[in-house]
C-alpha cells in the first residue's frame, strides 16, 4: 500500500516576521553547522531576491517550488 507524504516549508516572509527581534538560529549549511543570524538573514534575502516565497525543510524534497507551490508529494511504501 502507498501513501502520499508532503515535506514541510517555511514561508520566508513568515520566518522574518516571527524572528523580527529574535536571532534566526534554525538553519544549517551543507555541513550541519548552524548558521549564524547574519547568515541566515542574508541567505534568506537572497532566496527572496530571487523570487522564493517558500523554504524546503527536507533537503531531500524533489521537485519542491520555492515560488509558492512547495512540496509536490511523494508516495511511500507503508508497512500495513
Amino acid at each position: 500500500m502507498k501513501r502520499t507524504i508532503h515535506h514541510m516549508s517555511v514561508n520566508l516572509e513568515g520566518l522574518l516576521r516571527n524572528y523580527k527581534r529574535r536571532k534566526i538560529n534554525i538553519m544549517e549549511d551543507d555541513n550541519g553547522r548552524t548558521l549564524s543570524d547574519a547568515e541566515a538573514r542574508a541567505e534568506i534575502a537572497k532566496l527572496q531576491a530571487l523570487g522564493h516565497k517558500l523554504m524546503s525543510t527536507n533537503s531531500n524534497c524533489v521537485g519542491f517550488d520555492p515560488f509558492g507551490g512547495g512540496c509536490p508529494g511523494h508516495e511511500e511504501e507503508t508497512t500495513k
